[in-house]
């Protein structure tokens, strides 16, 4: 017994020396994080950089020695966020993150210092997903624009159930949960309508909008948000515009336009609410993240075409938790950028 631990000590020791010499991974991000606020001083500033998140170890994750010597071992390379889109948060600050390029979903748990990706293994039918829901009882929606389907997985992804909307949905991606009501609001880019299904059912209850300019049609949807008023702001991409909705559905009004001047979209995509009720857009084509009034009134934006944190390329997706943080997938840049909105002069929430 003795000589079997003495041995596998030297196989530890062996792999361990083996995987120093080895190629190192992507560089770190952790660190100091520069000081960067909107607007610059000396006006108030109203929107602060925190971080940016593209590796567990961005939220304080590390994975354990004798985890890390395993992995290599099982021959498994770590994967980092390739490609990002849809994220969420869930009630114990874990985060969601889907990634295209990886056909996975990554899971961050900082407070169990631990992460996940699922389907743990490739997953038949789960071709390109786009935007993820929480729902109750740890579920979890993902859409799939290639598959032309939402799937659902159990245990916070951990299960898989299956999927729905095949015989309705053309290309689902934008995806919202009216918690009080239990329905999923799937945005369709190509039929350019809403479809809202029951998640009781997993059937189709009710279909918003159809192909056009009129205020009560979209042209190439993308996303959608949930104020906490009840309001329903979808993102009208190639009608290059926001369009607002009340709880029934019912079109209330729209803002925004084609060009390049303040308050203009090229392409806007991702959209959020914070909780004084500004809605946030992010423009994947102007790098940047429009924040507008209830009134559709611009207020600020931040943001600029780069690398450097505070700067995006080709961004995607925003997300605004409780506390009024804000997290943006900055897809081409590989990663998710976070600030926070300053709800007092010079002060957080």
């Amino acid at each position: 017994m003795c000589r079997a631990g003495s041995y596998l000590s030297l196989v530890v020791i062996g792999v361990v020396l083996v995987a120093a010499c080895s190629e190192p991974g992507p560089p770190v991000s952790a660190g100091p994080q520069p000081e960067l606020v909107w607007p610059a001083p000396p006006l108030t500033p109203r929107i602060r950089f925190v971080r940016t998140i593209s590796r567990p170890e961005d939220v304080g994750i590390k994975a354990g020695w004798l985890e890390s010597v395993f992995s290599f071992i099982k021959g498994a390379p770590e994967r980092f966020i390739s490609s990002p889109y849809g994220i969420r948060k869930d009630a114990n600050d874990r985060i969601y993150v889907v990634d295209t390029l990886h056909k996975a979903v990554l899971v961050l748990d900082p407070a169990a210092s631990g992460h996940y990706w699922f389907p743990e293994d490739p997953l038949e039918g789960f071709e390109n997903p786009i935007d993820i829901a929480l729902g109750s009882d740890d579920r979890v929606y993902v859409s799939d624009s290639q598959a032309n389907v939402v799937h659902v997985f159990g245990k916070r992804g951990k299960k898989y159930l299956g999927h729905f909307g095949s015989d309705v949905l053309q290309r689902p991606t934008g995806l919202a949960l009216e918690k009080t009501t239990g329905n999923l609001l799937v945005v369709d880019t190509l039929a350019s309508q809403i479809v809202v299904f029951d998640t009781a059912t997993l059937k189709a209850k009710k279909f918003v909008g159809r192909e056009g300019t009129a205020r009560d049609a979209f042209h190439y949807p993308t996303n959608v948000a949930i104020a906490p008023d009840g309001r329903i702001y979808v993102t009208d991409s190639l009608n290059f515009r926001v369009q607002v909705l009340g709880p029934d559905f019912t079109f209330l009004s729209a803002f925004g336009q084609v060009g390049d001047s303040p308050g203009d979209f090229a392409r806007p995509k991702g959209v959020a609410v914070d909780s004084e009720g500004h809605v946030y857009v992010v423009d994947a084509l102007f790098d940047n993240v429009q924040i507008f009034d209830r009134q559709g009134r611009l207020l600020l934006a931040f943001g600029s075409p780069g690398a450097a944190p505070g700067q995006f390329w080709l961004p995607n997706e925003i997300l605004i938790d409780a506390e009024d943080r804000i997290y943006v997938s900055d897809a081409y840049n590989q990663r998710i950028q976070v600030f926070q909105y300053l709800r007092e002069a010079g002060g957080e929430q």
